[in-house]
């Protein structure tokens, strides 16, 4: 597997755990941006258990690609799903930045992930 598969597979992972944990541990920052967001408590919390599982799924993926693959697709449509949490309550421009950005990853990382 190439390292342009698993530097981005390993990145995706970190923050995906980063946040997954930010959720779990209740971080101020995390339950403002869910209530800037308006997002149920649960749902919130079935988020964070979304992004731990794709954690695991990630770094996992590097031993098995078809893991990998279905791992970086649910990253890309959890963070599909955040840019348009952001938009619904009018928040664009910046605010989309890290999204965006994860969502374009892992899709690269999912083909990446597809073509081993």
């Amino acid at each position: 597997m190439s390292l342009l598969v698993i530097i981005p597979a390993i990145l995706l992972a970190a923050a995906m755990l980063a946040s997954a944990c930010r959720k779990a541990a209740r971080a101020p920052t995390s339950q403002h941006m869910r209530d800037v967001l308006r997002i149920p408590p649960p749902i919130w919390a079935l988020v964070g258990v979304a992004e731990a599982a794709a954690a695991c799924g990630l770094a996992l993926g590097i031993a098995v690609p078809p893991l990998g693959t279905a791992a970086a697709t649910g990253v890309a449509c959890l963070m599909t799903g955040a840019v348009g949490a952001h938009l619904r309550v009018g928040l664009a421009g910046r605010h989309l930045v890290p999204p965006a950005v994860l969502a374009v990853t892992a899709l690269a990382t999912a083909a990446g992930f597809a073509g081993s």
